[in-house]
């Protein structure tokens, strides 16, 4: 498996995907919905995580992929190689439209829950002027995007503990509108 930085010692670029149209048009204006001329960057990122063993068949070595086509690539670690948030994000959803990726798990849920992607081959059937493959969720109403969350659904699913109301914290009406806040700690258990 990944070791270090998760990345394998190199990766194969098979001739059908960079001959692709779809792989041909990364970041071309017009061909997507969104686009970014980071698509590539971020898609050799993402094929650069996968891994690969030795097995086995028939008394000879046979190489096979060992990643389970789950990775992780996070903003912060796209950050500290040069990608603002806002490309990375345009160059997800240009992956996505144009059949490169899925996202398996948007993460969020709760601090330091990554999104994990699949890397697909529905590239392979888009030209110019098709529709989207896929897209991403727009609503997505958890985690820690500014609204409030579900209490119950983190406490399932948070490895550490769960979150309780701050103690002498109420509930506190806005003063610009009618939405109610609460505060929440999280308890270590």
């Amino acid at each position: 498996m990944a070791k270090g930085n998760g990345y394998g010692a190199g990766t194969f670029l098979d001739s059908k995907m960079s001959l692709s149209p779809a792989f041909l048009s990364l970041g071309d204006k017009g061909t997507a919905p969104v686009v970014s001329i980071s698509s590539l960057k971020v898609l050799i990122l993402l094929l650069m995580k996968r891994q690969y063993g030795f097995r086995k068949h028939k008394g000879q070595k046979v190489r096979e992929r060992t990643d389970g086509n789950r990775f992780t690539l996070t903003y912060k670690e796209l950050e500290a190689r040069g990608f603002s948030q806002k490309k990375v994000t345009r160059a997800i959803d240009e992956l996505l439209a144009k059949g490169f990726i899925s996202i398996v798990d948007p993460g969020g849920l709760y601090e330091k829950h990554k999104a994990v992607y699949a890397l697909e081959e529905d590239y392979r059937s888009w030209r110019p002027g098709d529709d989207p493959i896929r897209a991403r969720a727009s609503d997505v109403s958890r985690g820690y995007r500014g609204k409030k969350i579900n209490i119950a659904d983190v406490n399932d699913c948070h490895p550490h503990g769960r979150l309780r109301r701050a103690p002498g914290n109420k509930t506190q009406t806005s003063t610009t509108d009618t939405q109610k806040s609460e505060v929440f700690v999280h308890v270590h258990e």
